[in-house]
Formats: C-alpha cells, sequence, structure tokens
C-alpha cells in the first residue's frame, strides 16, 4: 500500500497503481492498513478494487507520540532500512533530537543511516557526522544544491524499501525529489520565525524508484517521542554503548554516577562521543517516566 487519502488506498499494482477501498472487515478488525503493507485485493463486479487481506509483515516502525497523550503509533511496515535526514543549517543541527530518531529505528530492529543534508551552507560536517560514524552507522553527505552526495544515496536505496525521516524542514522532500526526477514533492522554505522548519509531507507516503525500491516519505516532526521499551534496554539502542555493558561493574549499571561504569570510562577516553551519552541519559529517564503507571494520566 502506498497511500492513504480519506478511504481510497493507493496500491502498486505490478508497474501500475491503481485506487482501492478497504472491505469491511478490515475496517473493524484490530490491524491498521499502513504505508508498506502487502495487501491482497479482489476486483467486485462494478470494477472496483477491494483490499482483502493484509500480509504477514516482516518489519514494523513503530514511535511513542509525544507529549502528554501517550502511545504508541504504527509508522509504515516491511522495511530494509532507516533514513534519518538531518540538515547541517537552515533549521541548526539538533543532534539531541537526531539522536531520537536514530533510536527509535534502533529499537526497532532496523538498519540505519544518518544522513547531513544542506552540507553546502556550512564549511565542515565533520563534526556533526563524526559521533554516528563513531557508532559505526553509515552516513551520507548531501547537497541539493550541489549535487553531492545524490548517486551515492542512490545506490544505497536501489533494490530497498526505504524510509526518510528527520526534523521538520531539513529537506527530506528536495533530496527525494533529486533522486527521482518528476516526483514533484512539496517543498517549502524554512520559517524565519525560530529558523524551524514547514511541514511539507502530511501523511507517511511510499513512492517507487525507477532504478528499483521505495521510499516512504514522511512528515518532518519538531519532536518525537522514544517507542516503548523497557528502561533497562535504552543503552542496547546504542550500538557504541550496547559493546560495552559487559564491562561495567554492576550488571544493573545505569550510566549514571555508578562507579566502575566502562561507558563512562569509554567518554573520559574519547571513545565514546559526549553527547551521544547526554542523549542517552535524557532517553533513559524518558524511558522511567513512561514506565511508571501514571505516565500519560490526566490528574483528577
Amino acid at each position: 500500500m502506498l497511500s492513504k487519502t480519506g478511504g481510497i488506498y493507493r496500491v502498486a499494482f505490478g508497474a501500475e497503481e491503481v485506487e482501492a477501498h478497504l472491505r469491511g472487515k478490515l475496517k473493524q478488525g484490530p490491524l491498521r492498513i499502513l504505508v508498506g503493507d502487502a495487501v491482497t485485493t479482489a476486483t467486485d463486479d462494478d470494477g472496483s478494487i477491494t483490499i482483502e487481506q493484509i500480509e504477514p509483515r516482516s518489519s514494523v516502525l513503530q514511535r511513542r507520540t509525544p507529549g502528554k497523550r501517550r502511545g504508541v503509533r504504527a509508522v509504515a511496515a516491511n522495511l530494509d532500512q532507516v533514513i534519518v535526514v538531518g540538515a547541517a543549517k537552515d533549521p541548526p543541527w539538533d543532534a539531541r533530537l537526531m539522536d531520537r530518531f536514530v533510536v527509535v529505528a534502533e529499537a526497532n530492529d532496523l538498519p540505519t543511516t544518518v544522513i547531513v543534508n544542506k552540507a553546502d551552507l556550512i564549511d565542515d560536517t565533520s563534526d556533526l557526522i563524526a559521533p554516528y560514524e563513531a557508532a559505526g552507522y553509515e552516513t551520507i553527505i548531501t547537497s541539493v544544491k550541489e549535487t553531492r552526495g545524490i548517486d551515492e544515496l542512490a545506490t544505497h536505496l536501489r533494490g530497498h524499501v526505504s524510509l526518510f525521516t528527520g526534523p521538520t524542514g531539513v529537506g527530506k522532500s528536495s533530496l527525494l525529489n533529486a533522486l527521482q526526477p518528476g516526483l514533484h514533492l512539496r517543498t517549502a522554505a524554512v520559517s524565519k520565525k525560530g529558523r524551524g522548519g514547514r511541514h511539507t509531507t502530511v501523511a507517511a507516503e511510499m513512492h517507487a524508484l525507477s532504478d528499483g525500491g521505495f521510499v516512504v516519505d514522511t512528515p518532518g516532526l519538531r519532536d518525537i517521542g522514544l517507542w516503548g521499551i523497557e528502561p533497562s534496554e535504552v543503552a542496547r539502542a546504542f550500538p557504541e554503548l550496547r559493546e560495552r555493558l559487559g564491562d561495567c561493574r554492576f550488571d544493573d549499571c545505569r550510566h549514571l554516577s555508578e562507579p566502575g561504569c566502562a561507558v563512562r570510562a569509554a567518554v573520559e577516553a574519547g571513545e565514546v562521543n559526549a553527547t551521544r551519552l547526554e542523549s542517552y541519559r535524557a532517553l533513559l529517564h524518558e524511558a522511567i517516566e513512561a514506565a511508571q503507571p501514571w505516565a500519560g494520566k490526566e490528574p483528577e
């Protein structure tokens, strides 16, 4: 399933795209159809197409909805990888927010690539990308204006189902337009007030690539809630922390102020980026709060 508008679903049918409606039993069922779902369709007597069944999924990307209204939102299904896009400038690079997107992908067991877009706006991107390279992530530097990194990114996407995500205004739609001429996704300039991004994509939508594969474009987010994982599992969503967990003096070390912490020692030795540890601690506190039985409840 490529996209949904109202009660109409756009479905890839071989080399064509068709519009379909959902069979009544699926409307009442517990499983919500997602972008990326493989579906079984049938043609009715009047020629209309209905979606009869959702096929088993190989993966689902889920994220926690931020704010007071707690919950988990499924975004897309059957993904091979997640592409997290940030802007070198306009809007400013936000390492803490980028880490949130990367951790959500990790928590969903999806391979992740980090993109620094709009690289033409600054002289050097090495400080931005270095923490992710050190953590073992694939990284690509891109600039639509200079066509930098576009071919490399196209090769990385070929033959895969990839989801593009990241903060608002970082240029995801512009990147996709450069990757797939004729796509004509809406783009907008960054808001001058606060240099925040403007939403141009309003819902997740999948697009076929002429070189093979699909990309899912998602709305930019100014915040993203951590997918519901236990506090004890947050560190495992940071690859550079995960490989050191067995070296701490205490098995239940939270890498805050405990003695004999191998993670803190690695930061002090320059082996782990300090901003990544700060992101971990912020997300750990969020996970602890979310795990409380009263979390998300409005006061009576």
